[in-house]
């Protein structure tokens, strides 16, 4: 590594905590009852009952859709279960290409699946993927109701003019009408905002504390706090809840040097495999740096559709949220270096599903560049099936960590 990036060694806590994290602690056993609860089939059960639910929405854009009384789904719900017959469906179905991404192929199946549930309204953002687009115009055949947000793009502060705040404004109360027939309740939504800004800076303090204690809460547990950033799994008091739990817990353990046999990593993308994070567990890699999506927050010093236009340019500026807000593909690898830096990591691993162009590029482009800084680096190119990970991506892991210590 280059004597740019040497940092400190981390510490942990060992106390109570194994390869999977704490043994006894009452903010995961919060968190599990919360994540237990947000399922497909209690969405659809939701929306039976009258409640209005979207697919999408679930992510810079989410305090808007709360405001208007309408639950936000991920759009990872869509390969949650049944994904490889989705999958085949695609194929079949509609000749979909078996090499093409796991991801579109699951959401083609899954929506021709639901066409007669009572889920069918869709949000999409005009930056998002090409073939994610023309997922929706499929679907939109199947009788969705598609609304897309169209784009502004602002790679640059300089690039951030009023005029392409004011675009999003507009675009974002064409939001509210779609979903309530009405301009947005600029009240609600600034309340939405500080809701979600409280539930992200808990997020931020826990990624603080585990740092200094990464053997407390797993890496497979990390994840779910970061999915739960996005969404609050349906309820963002109960998972705030859980939080400050969590933090407390941590707060309370003193802090003891990293034992040397242990690899600090940062992990850029979506590993979302448990298995592979236990591997990486297993071979004494630590995860102490993440770089996801939607780790910042909003603007409160502004009229609240305005925040959240800034929000969505400033992350194409920052590389942050990928290809959901048109970011630029070579924008990653600079979180990644600050997130290296920060954390004294010995190695990355950088995931893409494969068959994705946009992620490939960017992990060509990661791979390039941490060769230069003298960063090791491993790449895993993932699907979104549920099953194992292959013996081949298990055995690449168990070699890179080796190669580390």
């Amino acid at each position: 590594m280059s004597e740019a990036l040497e940092r400190p060694t981390v510490a942990h806590e060992a106390a109570g905590a194994g390869i999977h994290g704490a043994t006894h602690s009452p903010g995961l056993a919060a968190l599990d009852r919360i994540t237990a609860t947000y399922s497909l089939e209690n969405i659809h059960r939701l929306a039976e009952a009258g409640q209005q639910v979207i697919w999408g929405g679930r992510s810079w854009e989410s305090p808007l859709v709360f405001a208007c009384d309408t639950i936000p789904v991920a759009h990872d719900q869509l390969w949650a279960t049944d994904s490889r017959h989705s999958e085949a469906i695609a194929e079949d179905l509609f000749q979909v290409p078996g090499e093409f991404c796991s991801m579109i192929k699951a959401m083609i199946g899954r929506l021709h699946t639901d066409r007669d549930r009572r889920i069918k309204k869709v949000l999409h953002f005009g930056s998002g993927c090409e073939p994610i687009s023309a997922v929706f115009e499929l679907a939109r055949r199947d009788g969705y109701d598609v609304h897309s947000i169209d784009t502004v793009s602002a790679f640059t502060a300089e690039e951030k003019r009023p005029h392409c705040i004011a675009f999003l404004v507009g675009e974002l109360q064409r939001v509210a009408v779609w979903l309530t027939g009405r301009p947005a309740d600029e009240d609600r939504v600034a309340e939405e905002i500080r809701r979600k800004n409280a539930v992200i800076r808990k997020v931020r303090r826990l990624v603080e504390l585990r740092a200094v204690h990464p053997l407390y809460v797993s890496a497979a547990r990390t994840r779910q706090l970061f999915m739960g950033s996005m969404h609050g799994f349906g309820d963002l008091d109960a998972f705030g809840a859980a939080l400050d739990l969590l933090i407390g817990e941590l707060d309370a353990l003193a802090p003891l040097p990293l034992p040397p046999s242990y690899i600090p990593l940062v992990i850029a993308g979506g590993v979302g495999n448990q298995r592979i994070l236990d591997a990486i567990e297993e071979s004494n890699g630590v995860v102490v740096g993440w770089v996801l999506n939607g780790a910042y927050e909003y603007r409160e010093d502004l009229p609240p559709l305005e925040s959240l236009a800034h929000y969505v340019l400033d992350a194409q500026g920052r590389g942050d949220l990928g290809e959901a807000v048109g970011a630029s593909v070579s924008y990653r690898r600079t979180l990644v270096e600050e997130a290296v830096r920060q954390t004294g990591a010995r190695g990355v691993i950088s995931a893409s599903l494969i068959g994705c162009p946009y992620a490939n590029m960017m992990q060509q482009l990661e791979r390039d560049h941490f060769r230069a800084l003298g960063v090791p680096l491993i790449t895993l190119d993932m699907d979104v099936h549920r099953e194992p990970p292959t013996e081949e991506q298990i055995t690449r892991i168990k070699a890179f960590m080796e190669m580390l210590t």
